[in-house]
């Protein structure tokens, strides 16, 4: 009876030697015997029936397999192997294409840290675009002319924002992969600039044209997607929630600016909505360049 039991013992010892596991991603183990590793996928049957039929499993849904010798091969998720992307510039310029329409023009630089994640900095020069104008009717001292005032801003802006990209949900000979680049992504932004602009006066009862500096920060969540056309060119929309903060205090009863005020605040590359602090919105249609394409 010793014996036998001893016997067992080994036979299962052994069978399990003997034995192939592939540890899928999410925690299963398949029990096999591997017929052929491939590029794309692994072929395999069960290890309880070795005479019944093929099955194939994707290597991306793979973590790893231990062979019945005790090799282990293991597996990275494709699609954020590094050696897929090179040849691939990490680089980019950008710029907001419509910015200049709304008073200011922003620049950005974005890089690459990894598959999937992208560090972007933006620089916006206030004034460089279209003057806004604040009131349609102001009287210039001592005429009865009626004339456009215009905010005349000057000033600048800075953002720095931590992308977290998407990258593609399959993987196959024709389509391998896309650029490190492209993708959806969200983006956690914080923004802040000053500048100075015009205001309209009426502590006297009679307006008075005066200047102001204002302050700002804004705290921003943006979602977008970003598309690579010919590895050279790139186009990147997207639309941010969040809060913004400024120095504005003005007393509605004596001054006006139909842009920034108390209540609503056009920051170029922010809008708040309701006192400060308050609700913020962003968005914008960046067109831009890659730079530095490693040579092959």
């Amino acid at each position: 009876m010793r014996y036998s039991f001893i016997l067992i013992i080994s036979l299962l010892a052994f069978q399990a030697q003997s034995q192939d596991k592939i540890y899928k991603r999410g925690g299963d183990i398949i029990l096999a015997k591997i017929q052929e590793i491939g590029v794309d996928e692994v072929k395999y049957k069960l290890f309880e029936e070795q005479e019944g039929p093929t099955y194939g499993i994707e290597k991306d849904r793979i973590v790893k397999i231990i062979f019945q010798n005790g090799r282990t091969e293991t597996y990275k998720s494709s699609l954020k192997d590094p050696t897929l992307y090179q040849g691939q510039s990490k680089n980019a310029l950008k710029l907001n294409f419509l910015s200049p329409l709304s008073g200011y023009t922003q620049f950005g630089y974005e890089r690459s840290l990894k598959p999937g994640r992208s560090i972007e900095f933006n620089l916006g020069i206030i004034g460089l675009g279209k003057n806004q104008v604040i009131d349609y009717t102001y009287y210039l001292p001592g005429t009865n002319v009626p004339t456009e005032y215009k905010r005349d801003a000057k000033g600048a802006n800075i953002g720095i924002g931590y992308k977290f990209i998407k990258t593609p949900d399959f993987i196959n000979r024709n389509i391998r992969f896309a650029h490190l680049l492209q993708g959806s992504y969200i983006k956690p932004t914080i923004y802040t600039g000053v500048y100075g602009e015009n205001i309209i006066d009426y502590k006297t009862q009679v307006p008075i044209a005066e200047r102001r500096t204002v302050a700002y920060g804004s705290l921003m969540v943006e979602l977008g997607k970003q598309w690579i056309f010919s590895e050279q060119f790139m186009l990147d929309i997207y639309f941010g929630l969040g809060y913004c903060f400024d120095n504005i205090n003005d007393d509605g009863r004596y001054s006006y600016s139909s842009v920034s005020d108390e209540y609503q605040a056009y920051h170029f590359n922010t809008l708040r909505l309701g006192s400060s602090p308050g609700f913020a919105l962003s968005g914008g249609l960046k067109i831009g360049i890659l730079l530095n394409k490693p040579k092959d």
